[in-house]
């Protein structure tokens, strides 16, 4: 009874992947070559049968995958219609910046990608005014998704030597550090110096 039980679940499962298979095949939504997001993995489709699918990461391993996994649960195929796939990096700049020239800045340095897509034009956004920083987004459309993690270290090294040229600083974390006038003297007092050089509230 046991082994009946277990041969059971055993076929349903085949069959249901099986079933998976077929409906992959005819609809053709995932097919050979195309780039998912399965999970909170980035893979390529290498090859497909009626009970799984073959799929590679980025790192170069093969994973067997399920057919009814890429049925039954929510998969972002990033090459479904197009193989059109937007970059974004964010930075952020300091308070002090010309912002119209970081603008000009991002724009050039991102239109000057040779991965671009031309016919779409590089977008540059405000998206935050921060802590520390004045955040930026810019986004270049390139037409090949598996590759998007080298697309974007090329952009994001593009943005670090173009604001290198213009001298605009790439802002990091800061904390003001406020202290009681007496904490201050003391200190002041204990180091033998003459005045502090402390800010004080």
């Amino acid at each position: 009874a046991v082994f009946a039980v277990g041969f059971g679940f055993a076929m349903q499962n085949i069959a249901q992947n099986f079933v998976s298979g077929v409906i992959l095949l005819i609809e053709r939504t995932i097919k050979p070559g195309d780039v998912l997001e399965i999970g909170t993995s980035i893979v390529k489709v290498m090859k497909m049968s009626i009970r799984a699918t073959i799929v590679r990461t980025l790192d170069d391993e093969d994973i067997i995958v399920p057919n009814s996994t890429l049925v039954q649960s929510n998969v972002k195929n990033y090459t479904l219609e197009d193989n059109l796939y937007r970059v974004k990096v964010t930075v952020g700049v300091s308070y002090d910046s010309d912002l119209r020239l970081v603008r000009e800045v991002l724009e050039k340095a991102t239109a000057d990608i040779p991965w671009r897509d031309p016919n779409y034009p590089p977008r540059v956004l405000l998206v935050s005014f921060s802590h520390s920083a004045v955040e930026y987004e810019t986004s270049a459309w390139m037409h090949e998704p598996f590759n998007y993690r080298i697309a974007g270290s090329e952009l994001r090294e593009a943005i670090w030597w173009a604001f290198k040229r213009a001298n605009i600083t790439i802002a990091f974390p800061q904390v003001d550090v406020h202290l009681p006038k007496l904490l201050t003297d003391g200190l002041s007092a204990s180091l033998g110096l003459p005045g502090s050089g402390l800010r004080r509230p």
